[in-house]
């Protein structure tokens, strides 16, 4: 219980440092971002508030690169869906549009031999709020794993907007932002044909990914992976099999 509580804090003080970081409007429209492999479909998932509350039955128009892909309508919840299927890999800006207000997401395209390091944000990154050292070890680690991989960011507890703020202003490389649904956000991405080779985050989320990625790192003690001490450790580790 008193971990969990630490745990709890932690997030907590990492969202205040992000909030602190960057002015957060509240958004009328959001954009969720997402990943697939190519000509596997995905739906695009758009939400419409009030302020801090759902507001459904709004007409929102979505474009993909710029170009108009369909004017739909939010359901009482107020999600919105559409269904695309990639032909090309890459990333893609997702904007959707409701009268005056308009958002971006975005959108990971990956080929089938491509390789994914999912991070999760709160953890992998919560020591980084209080050292400058320690965020400068994890900046060239992410970089130079990016160079490599493509970088799936999970957020936890912080949400999208605001960890998306804090990553830019820090200088992280840009990605998609998925929000952590268990093992279902993992072996969602799975049956979609996206390789993860490995995962950083919390005990709880290594715990989820047994099973689902052989490589899981932490910087708490587990069973359930590696326990490393810092980003250098895990890139170590990661370019093992790269070493002639």
């Amino acid at each position: 219980m008193i971990l969990s509580l630490k745990k709890m804090i932690l997030a907590a003080i990492f969202s205040m440092s992000a909030i602190f970081s960057a002015t957060i409007c509240p958004a009328d429209v959001v954009v969720l971002d997402h990943v697939t492999t190519i000509d596997t479909p995905v739906r695009i998932t758009v939400l419409t508030k009030s302020r801090f509350f759902s507001d459904g039955g709004r007409r929102v128009d979505l474009y993909l690169e710029g170009k108009h892909l369909k004017r739909i309508l939010t359901g009482g919840d107020g999600y919105g869906y559409y269904k695309i299927t990639p032909r090309s890999p890459g990333y893609q800006k997702i904007k959707a549009r409701s009268d005056s207000e308009s958002t971006e997401g975005l959108l990971l395209v990956m080929t089938k031999t491509d390789q994914a390091i999912a991070i999760e944000v709160e953890q992998g990154f919560k020591s980084a709020v209080f050292s400058e050292e320690i965020k400068q070890s994890s900046l060239k680690a992410v970089k130079t794993l990016s160079q490599k991989y493509k970088i799936i960011y999970l957020s936890r507890f912080v949400g999208k907007s605001i960890t998306a703020a804090w990553l830019e202003k820090q200088g992280y490389p840009e990605s998609v932002i998925l929000g952590w649904r268990g093992a279902a956000t993992l072996t969602a991405m799975k049956k979609k044909g996206i390789q993860i080779e490995a995962i950083i985050g919390s005990t709880a989320v290594l715990s989820a990914a047994a099973g689902v990625i052989e490589k899981r790192f932490t910087f708490e003690k587990t069973k359930d992976g590696t326990t490393v001490k810092n980003w250098d450790e895990i890139l170590e580790h990661l370019q093992e099999k790269h070493q002639p």
